[in-house]
């Protein structure tokens, strides 16, 4: 039922925090749960009882007689993160995370209640996001996403001036700052804590082609118009508070004849024309706990996750875009 499936997915949270499923995996044939536990160095107690759920689920087999556990390798890749960035386990994460403020969000739904949520109620959330964004990239990024724009790895492999706007962690800007050596990358992003996080990482590469700084998007540095050839920003702009002033800027900032990605979720701006999508009740539900509150918290307009193609070609049309392809 929905009811059971909402709590074996808070247990799969735990299988992936805790590295048990990456155990499972690891371990050859059935085992018993004291073996488990003493692999994963981990109580016995506490492992049975995860593991009962996982079993009544028909995610781990179960022999009765031996009283021993087994992961089939065929449901590993489903479970374990993966280079999609939408495994179980991983969505399984964003539960957990979207339980942690549940309450925070009831309390906005009240007239006289909170605007939203703010930043600092998701510690672990730019964690989460830079180990997706990792193994989304690692195979995707230079060999299969950016091709999509003709001739603009060429210009990157010559030497151009990039922004990675909002970017949390800077895993994109990092990425493209090691294969790219001739161009010149600039991170931006209003998390403090992920822009320090950034700049370490940077040093610890080596980097000397890629600075990170604290900006808000809707409000960039006068003197950066017409500055970067090229800018793009990764499943950002529905979380603003002032997505069209953030588009705006953009705008200003890509020199003429320059080029911008915006990568967001694939969805629909009525509500009906989701109907078909069997993962929109996740979206909506992620929009709910953090996408829409965020924005909210700082007066803005709570585009949400799902503020659709339809909306998000109308605003990139008002803030100046031409040729916009999707």
């Amino acid at each position: 039922t929905t009811v059971s499936s909402g709590f074996v997915t808070l247990a799969m949270s735990i299988g992936v925090r805790t590295g048990l499923f990456a155990q499972l995996a690891a371990m050859e044939g059935p085992h018993t749960s004291v073996q488990i536990a003493e692999a994963a160095n981990m109580k016995e107690r506490y492992v049975r009882e995860w593991l009962a759920v996982m079993v009544t689920a028909r995610i781990v087999e179960y022999d009765q007689n031996q009283r021993t556990y087994f992961l089939p390798r065929h449901r590993l890749e489903a479970l374990l993160p993966n280079d999609s960035g939408g495994s179980m386990g991983e969505m399984a994460e964003f539960m957990r995370l979207s339980a942690m403020v549940t309450s925070d969000v009831a309390d906005c739904f009240k007239k006289d209640g909170p605007k939203g949520v703010p930043y600092s109620a998701y510690p672990e959330l730019q964690e989460l996001m830079a180990g997706i964004r990792q193994r989304q990239h690692k195979s995707k990024l230079v060999n299969k996403f950016l091709p999509t724009a003709p001739g603009l790895p060429e210009l990157l492999d010559t030497g151009i001036r990039v922004h990675d706007a909002g970017c949390g962690r800077g895993i994109t800007t990092l990425l493209l700052a090691q294969h790219f050596p001739n161009s010149t990358f600039v991170g931006t992003d209003i998390d403090q804590e992920a822009i320090q996080w950034a700049g370490r990482e940077s040093n610890k590469r080596g980097l000397a082609n890629v600075t990170f700084q604290v900006q808000d998007l809707a409000k960039m540095p006068t003197d950066w118009s017409d500055s970067f050839d090229y800018v793009f920003v990764w499943d950002v702009v529905h979380d603003l508070a002032a997505p069209d002033l953030a588009l705006r800027e953009i705008f200003r900032m890509v020199k003429p004849g320059g080029r911008f990605s915006m990568v967001d979720i694939r969805g629909h701006s009525e509500l009906a024309d989701n109907m078909g999508n069997p993962f929109a009740p996740v979206l909506y539900c992620i929009s709910l706990h953090y996408c829409m509150p965020v924005s909210l918290y700082l007066d803005g307009k709570g585009l949400g996750t799902m503020w659709g193609q339809e909306l998000a070609m109308q605003m990139l049309q008002e803030a100046g875009f031409a040729d916009i392809r999707v």
